[in-house]
């Protein structure tokens, strides 16, 4: 049985316990018809008494020392959270000795787009996106939050080209948020928004199912800070890198899709300076994190990059995996120029070519260039070069200063933390590239300069991957 949420269920006074051999039981299983699959770890409570159970991998679950007499079961699960509402099996007669089975499961996706999406907004589309918004440090709903989902589609009006198409959610008292109507095999991405505090960028992909569901939470404000990272040590390679600073930290391992541990993959948290490199056990930690729903990415030269989202609270560290797949060469589909020079508008890109203000290369110039690594790639550009480190690592210095000056590089918008001079090398191939730019200390734009930090060379860089990701 489904409840709408915010409706008051009716409650009873606490149960005496029974006498021996009145009792009743109750056994059965519970079942996830929205991931199809038994609920594991739900917890199973005999209407407002103290008698719980919880159902086991397989969904299965037995209460016993239930009084005779009328009761409900009410199921309580994360999931059932995330979607605000409430699961509770019709109430029963219980006799004396009885064993009663009972099967439990939620409704189907259909059936809660059907409850939960009025008419109107489902002929729009059948697919929906819905979950609940917290305060990452209290727990509390963050009300008033908005939840805003940003995807591409082809339009075929005036040429074919792919167009951004955004839809909003004002999370409601509860911390639900619902977003309906929408087309099927969505791709796209989501972020929580609250005033100038955001969460992370995290990716949404329904694949083949018509519902998506996803809990998320923000810090509040305040929470987090931008402080300067520590210094590198190496004079070389100074670099100005900015943190956001926060007390959260996340722990978590790497591995290969055959579950070996992966040593030296680079981890970081998108949209921070915060990275690391795995040991050799695959283990990493990241500290000083912002709380809220955040996007982790991890990069390892010969597999493809993934990117997951971790829900961050300096309450607890949170603990990932994080399983990497073998990189497999492809050749790239016949694209539409339209698409790719949309992608680098919407990116800021061909704004920032327009302006004439630094330098600039994409496409078929940077391909052929036939380039090992990255740092190849720049040889030749204006303020730029490159010089040996005592690793025999290549290192992106500044032309302009003898020291070598600062030099910030910037993938795919996050600021590239060197956790050792000219890593980069290491985990940016220039195949993966779709542009490049290049500013001096004095024409770089205002969002690629780190606080108090003016003075410095500055590389942004955009992978395919980034360019070409339906959002």
């Amino acid at each position: 049985m489904l409840l709408a949420p915010g409706l008051t269920l009716f409650a009873q006074t606490p149960q005496q316990a029974p006498p021996p051999g009145s009792a009743a039981s109750a056994i059965g299983t519970v079942f996830d018809s929205v991931r199809m699959r038994p609920l594991d770890g739900a917890r199973i409570r005999v209407d407002s008494s103290s008698l719980v159970a919880f159902s086991d991998t397989n969904g299965r679950f037995h209460i016993e020392g239930i009084p005779a007499g009328a009761h409900w079961l009410r199921v309580e699960h994360p999931i059932l959270d995330t979607l605000a509402i409430v699961l509770r099996s019709p109430p029963e007669t219980y006799a004396a000795g009885e064993t009663r089975p009972q099967e439990l499961a939620t409704p189907s996706p259909e059936t809660l787009i059907e409850i939960l999406c009025t008419p109107a907004w489902r002929a729009r589309g059948p697919a929906a996106f819905m979950g609940r918004v917290y305060e990452a440090d209290t727990g509390t709903p963050a009300a008033g939050a908005k939840v805003s989902l940003v995807w591409y589609e082809l339009d075929l009006n005036g040429g074919l080209k792919r167009v951004p198409r955004v839809r909003e959610a004002i999370v409601g008292r509860d911390g639900s948020y619902r977003i309906c109507g929408l087309p099927a095999q969505l791709d796209g991405r989501a972020q929580v928004i609250r005033g100038n505090l955001t969460s992370g960028d995290i990716p949404i992909n329904f694949g083949q199912d018509v519902l998506f569901l996803r809990g998320m939470s923000i810090a509040a404000p305040g929470a987090v800070a931008v402080a300067p990272s520590a210094p590198t040590g190496d004079s070389s390679a100074r670099v100005a890198a900015v943190t956001v600073t926060g007390s959260a930290r996340l722990t978590g391992k790497v591995l290969n899709k055959a579950g070996r541990p992966l040593a030296g993959a680079r981890v970081q948290l998108e949209g921070t300076g915060r990275a690391a490199s795995t040991r050799a056990t695959g283990d990493f930690t990241l500290d000083s994190l912002p709380a809220g729903t955040q996007t982790v990415s991890v990069r390892l030269l010969g597999y493809a990059p993934i990117e997951q989202a971790v829900d961050l609270s300096a309450r607890e560290p949170q603990r990932v995996t994080l399983m990497m797949d073998n990189f497999v060469p492809v050749l790239e589909a016949v694209r539409v120029n339209a698409q790719r020079e949309r992608a680098l508008d919407d990116v800021g890109f061909a704004r920032r070519k327009r302006s004439g203000m630094g330098w600039y290369m994409e496409g078929d110039a940077i391909k052929g260039r036939n380039s090992q690594n990255f740092s190849d790639l720049l040889r030749g550009a204006p303020g730029i070069r490159i010089s040996q480190s005592t690793n025999n690592r290549q290192v992106i210095q500044s032309s302009r200063d003898p020291q070598g000056g600062c030099v910030n590089i910037w993938i795919d918008g996050t600021q590239w933390q060197q956790m050792e001079p000219g890593d980069v090398d290491d985990f940016v191939k220039p195949y993966e590239l779709g542009a490049l730019e290049v500013y001096g200390p004095t024409s770089t734009p205002a969002e690629y300069v780190p606080a108090g930090r003016s003075s410095c060379t500055t590389i942004v860089g955009w992978t395919t991957r980034r360019l070409d990701r339906k959002r």
